[in-house]
């Protein structure tokens, strides 16, 4: 098969858009969505064995292994056979080894997906089927493949963007709603944490640091030095700091007034 370098383009960026469709719904279900990644050099004969074009949602550390514990577990998208949650051992295997397989289609809904994903957190070892499906022939049809893929590219803000700006912004937005809700959850029972001061010290350098590092858009970055001043304020001077300190409350009661401003006023807007 000839490289057509336009379709090998158009079928990865449609594919990254599929994927970050699913992500955006686990995001919404609260899931630690770490990264996705999208493949469309269905000719890359240097991987005979792989599939013509892929997928994959990976997720944080901790979520793995809750759901497989001791190995590697995510999300993976074949070309040819649709979804599956790929567990590895840590002692190796393939991707397909042990893997359970969704079986609803090649290109099943972003909710079906995310359904699934809700069966594999109540047992991943039964979740889906262990026999792979297979719905079209690597490296055929594959106009066909892009066409339903297209399907799932989305409109409005995101249109005309690429797949991992969209997924960036997603992911940002995600995480920040789930500051802003926490902070403002009403949930402020001072609670004992014993912590050793070099801890509290590396929490504090990790909060420098998804403050230094440009790691999203549309992120929770802003919240780092309000969250970072009330722990530094707070250290030894008792459970009474803790209502006194509280610039990362008053900054996320801010951005919500400011975000239920906007969209009062969209509304008018819209009448």
């Amino acid at each position: 098969m000839t490289l057509d370098s336009n379709l090998r383009d158009d079928l990865e960026s449609a594919i990254g858009h599929y994927v970050t469709g699913v992500a955006e719904k686990l995001l919404a279900d609260g899931l630690p969505v770490k990264s996705i990644n999208a493949y469309g050099h269905y000719d890359d004969m240097t991987q005979p064995g792989t599939d013509d074009v892929e997928g994959g949602i990976d997720f944080g550390f901790a979520f793995q292994q809750r759901v497989f514990p001791g190995g590697e577990a995510g999300l993976h998208w074949a070309g040819t056979s649709g979804w599956c949650l790929f567990l590895i051992p840590n002692d190796g295997g393939s991707l397909y080894n042990g893997a359970r397989w969704l079986g609803a289609g090649l290109t099943p809904s972003p909710e079906r997906v995310a359904a699934f994903v809700s069966s594999v957190q109540l047992d991943s070892r039964s979740a889906g089927s262990a026999e792979r499906p297979f719905y079209r022939t690597p490296r055929e049809d594959l106009p066909e493949l892009l066409k339903r893929l297209e399907a799932f590219e989305p409109e409005g803000h995101f249109h005309g963007h690429s797949h991992e700006y969209r997924f960036r912004s997603l992911q940002g937005q995600a995480y920040r709603r789930r500051v802003i809700d926490a902070l403002l959850s009403g949930e402020d029972e001072i609670v004992d944490l014993p912590i050793r001061r070099s801890e509290l010290q590396a929490v504090l350098h990790l909060l420098d640091y998804a403050e230094a590092a440009d790691s999203t858009t549309m992120g929770p970055e802003d919240f780092v030095p309000p969250v970072a001043a009330d722990l530094k304020h707070r250290i030894g001077r008792g459970p009474g700091s803790a209502q006194e300190h509280r610039q990362a409350a008053e900054h996320a009661r801010e951005v919500q007034r400011r975000i239920e401003e906007y969209r009062r006023r969209k509304e008018l807007e819209e009448e």
